[in-house]
């Protein structure tokens, strides 16, 4: 009996001592010297606002290194065991932070991201394509890319920083808004109020003038080393093989197919700009008598309007001009389309004959035309391709019309386009 007394009471001093050892250990846990990153935050935050670190030990944190920034002890605004605050850097950008303790680094195991609301307070107005634009603001190191006009888009840039960002112009940019992408908690979008204007190539003059097709002409200018065509009218594709380019001037030959008026630069945009003066060549026709009354002089005149049908209609063409700056192109979309003068009369009595010059396009020589005035006869037109032929067709020959309401260019069982230019009565 007692033996058995005593092995209850060695066991019960064996129980008293295990759950005394485990207690030591968890005081022993409690205190460790560890430092203990448990949690940050909050999310969202922005650069210059508050961020908080909860731990175990933090007074043993010396620096926090964000990417982009770093904090020493002496800038916390709080510092405990169990916390630290302090500001988020400006420059500070999305990563993992390091605690930098006396024992070592701690790395956070999620990365820290930021809102940054990107500010746009300036940027360059006007620039060359290739050329820097300087852009001013708030939270600029957090754009990702710029967003030129037309989709345009520039991803590298010469230098960022939080109020500055440098980037270069793309070759084929064009005039318009920028568009600002940046990360962060929420990727955002900011948008110039105006736009920013892209210089384009210009065309002032020409030497000689009249050029000789076949052969050389000068082409004066500005900004013409960023010319990637030159487009003469009567041409469908511009010409972009140059004797010489610089900034004022581009040599080139002249293609025989290249009719008078004005000549259009394009740039690697694709944006064309007309000279401020037409091109005249050697052998161009010479100019028409002017008209004492006219229905058509680069517009429509007066109150005439084009009342056809089966056809489309261009009245400021300038592909193929026999007087002045500009032409009709009719394009004949049916057999029997027409153009027809409209919505206005004049009297005949003052004038003798009725006159207008027609071009054909390939295709239609040879078609037939019928000219009819209202209260006069038919008049049929026999085409002439690739040249222009002017008319002079007395009342006689257009039936004596005492008053004309309406005239009309019906085309005969045909389709294919024609230009028609200075349609008048002298």
């Amino acid at each position: 009996m007692k033996s058995h007394i005593n092995k209850i009471f060695t066991g019960l001093c064996l129980a008293f001592i295990c759950i005394a050892i485990q207690s030591c250990n968890k005081d022993d846990d409690n205190s460790s010297s560890a430092v203990v990153l448990q949690s940050f935050g909050p999310v969202g935050v922005v650069p210059g606002q508050e961020i908080k670190f909860i731990g175990l030990n933090l007074q043993k944190v010396n620096t926090i290194e964000f990417v982009g920034a770093t904090v020493e002890k002496a800038a916390f605004t709080e510092q405990k065991a169990d916390l630290i605050r302090l500001n988020v850097p400006q420059t500070a950008q999305e990563g993992y932070v390091t605690l930098k303790t006396t024992d070592g680094d701690i790395v956070t195991k999620t990365i820290i991201n930021f809102e940054a609301p990107v500010v746009i307070n300036s940027f360059t107005p006007e620039a060359r394509p290739g050329e820097n634009v300087t852009i001013t603001g708030d939270y600029l190191n957090w754009v990702t890319s710029i967003r030129f006009a037309d989709n345009r888009f520039a991803t590298q840039f010469v230098s960022q920083s939080v109020n500055e960002l440098v980037v270069k112009v793309p070759d084929s940019a064009k005039t318009g808004f920028l568009l600002f992408y940046s990360g962060g908690t929420e990727p955002l979008e900011t948008e110039t109020a105006t736009e920013l204007k892209v210089v384009l190539p210009q065309i002032t003059d020409f030497d000689p003038l009249p050029a000789e097709k076949g052969k050389d002409v000068k082409i004066i200018g500005t900004n013409l080393d960023l010319v990637d065509g030159i487009l003469f009218k009567g041409l469908t594709a511009p010409i972009k093989t140059f004797k010489s380019k610089t900034a004022t001037q581009i040599v080139l030959t002249v293609p025989d197919a290249a009719n008078r008026g004005p000549v259009s630069a394009i740039a690697l945009s694709g944006v064309a700009t007309e000279s401020t003066k037409p091109i005249s060549f050697v052998g161009d026709l010479p100019p028409l008598d002017p008209l004492t009354y006219a229905f058509y002089i680069d517009a429509l005149q007066g109150n005439w309007q084009n009342w056809g049908w089966s056809s489309s209609i261009k009245f400021d063409s300038q592909d193929f001009v026999r007087d002045g700056e500009r032409a009709i192109k009719v394009e004949y979309t049916g057999q029997w389309g027409a153009l027809k003068f409209a919505n206005s009369s004049v009297s005949t009595a003052p004038y003798n004959e009725l006159t207008f010059s027609v071009y054909g396009t390939p295709g239609t020589g040879g078609k037939k035309i019928n000219l009819a005035p209202s209260g006069g006869s038919t008049y049929e037109i026999i085409i002439e391709e690739g040249k222009w032929v002017e008319y002079k067709l007395s009342k006689a020959q257009i039936g004596n019309p005492a008053t004309i309401s309406d005239l009309t260019f019906q085309c005969q069982a045909w389709t294919g386009t024609v230009y028609i230019d200075h349609v008048g009565l002298r």
